[in-house]
């Protein structure tokens, strides 16, 4: 029994490796044209709360763009810091930038999805472009994202970014973020019109046409929805829209997190969110997770420490690991992080298994999501039957980021 599970662990592994294979041959990376010919007017978004230490270099960067037509629009939800002061300063000469000031937040409302419908609202372009306060853009990257969305008759671009990482364990944690989208999920069916659950998006740059945006919805179809990103993906493929991802990591860079602390309050702000606070879907990833890439670790473990040999304890378990090695390595290669730390994917793999335990607990039993100074809870609605996401009318002491 045990040789039949270890057999199929290492073809299970070996598919998965063949499909992250196929998933960066199709993440293909965007390419401006040579010149424009009546190109479209793009807003570009950008939802902002207590960013201080990050909005100026992002709409720095965004100014710098070399696409003819352009429109910046910056909301400051509710700061508390400096934020508003830094746009207003750099949209003095540049009237291009404009800074909206956010209204207050409906009960029902997560704030970024609530910016974000705002932004959408006083938007006039053809296309409409969410980028992160967070995040530093090439001057080609709006140029290269726009041609390739009209190129690919797409209603939603989305990127993936190069994710900065600066601390040890941003190094040990981030890479997860990559390696589990184009592990788990197969591109060819993202592309397809059908299934809609076959969607992803990354929340750093996701670039609608403004057809394609309302037509699903906006933001207003993901008020509660803490991973609006992917609730947007969802959405938009629910009503036949064409979604596209690629490569951006030559485009955009973001740094998502200061550090393990912030990093782990992050992730876990969305990780049992991402599982649509399913407890079945919670336990099928820890057993999928733990199996897959921890359980070869542990079977070489205990065969070396009863002295066992064979296929089962050790040749078995030893391939496998060397197929998980490979998997982290193309992944880390392509997105430029960290090769040393693809080595110690078991012990990434354990803390994101204890950050979705961390997020399901405070989900259910504690104080709610804490993120930017406000607290979230989802709750099962009598009227709706779905969750929302209620903010408890608290403060941080200090905004995490």
């Amino acid at each position: 029994m045990l040789l039949d599970y270890q057999n199929i662990l290492t073809y299970a592994l070996l598919l998965i490796l063949l499909n992250t294979l196929n998933n960066l041959r199709l993440l293909r990376r965007p390419q401006a044209p040579a010149r424009w010919v009546d190109p479209p007017l793009v807003s570009v978004l950008v939802p902002a709360r207590n960013e201080e230490r990050n909005i100026g270099r992002c709409v720095c960067s965004l100014l710098a763009q070399d696409y003819p037509r352009l429109e910046v629009l910056v909301l400051d939800d509710d700061s508390g810091d400096g934020t508003a002061g830094i746009v207003e300063e750099l949209g003095q000469g540049d009237k291009r930038l404009r800074l909206l000031r956010g209204q207050p937040l409906p009960p029902d409302w997560h704030g970024k999805a609530y910016a974000c419908y705002q932004l959408a609202r006083a938007a006039r372009g053809e296309w409409l472009l969410f980028t992160d306060a967070d995040t530093e853009h090439t001057p080609g990257s709006v140029s290269a994202t726009v041609w390739m969305a009209q190129q690919e008759e797409a209603d939603l671009l989305s990127l993936f970014p190069r994710f900065i990482a600066s601390s040890w364990g941003e190094r040990l944690m981030l890479p997860i973020i990559p390696f589990a989208l184009l592990a788990g999920l197969p591109l060819p069916f993202v592309y397809r019109r059908r299934p809609p659950r076959a969607a992803i998006a990354l929340g750093p740059f996701m670039l609608f046409s403004r057809r394609g945006y309302w037509q699903c919805g906006g933001h207003a179809a993901v008020q509660a929805n803490i991973v609006d990103d992917l609730g947007l993906a969802f959405q938009l493929k629910a009503v036949g829209g064409r979604l596209i991802l690629a490569d951006g990591s030559d485009l955009v860079q973001t740094r998502m997190y200061h550090g393990f602390r912030e990093l782990w309050r992050g992730i876990s702000k969305s990780a049992f969110a991402a599982l649509h606070y399913s407890w079945i879907g919670l336990v099928a990833a820890l057993l999928g997770g733990g199996a897959a890439f921890l359980g070869p670790f542990l079977f070489l473990a205990i065969g070396l420490w009863r002295g066992k040999t064979g296929r089962m304890w050790v040749e078995l378990p030893l391939m496998q690991i060397g197929l998980i090695w490979v998997i982290s390595l193309v992944v880390a290669r392509r997105f430029r992080m960290s090769l040393g730390m693809a080595f110690l994917r078991p012990l990434t793999m354990a803390l994101t298994l204890g950050v979705a335990l961390h997020s399901a607990w405070c989900a259910h039993w504690g104080q709610g999501t804490l993120w930017k100074g406000r607290y979230y809870r989802p709750e099962l609605s009598a009227s709706t039957g779905g969750l929302i996401c209620e903010e408890l009318n608290r403060t941080a002491t200090r905004p995490p980021g």
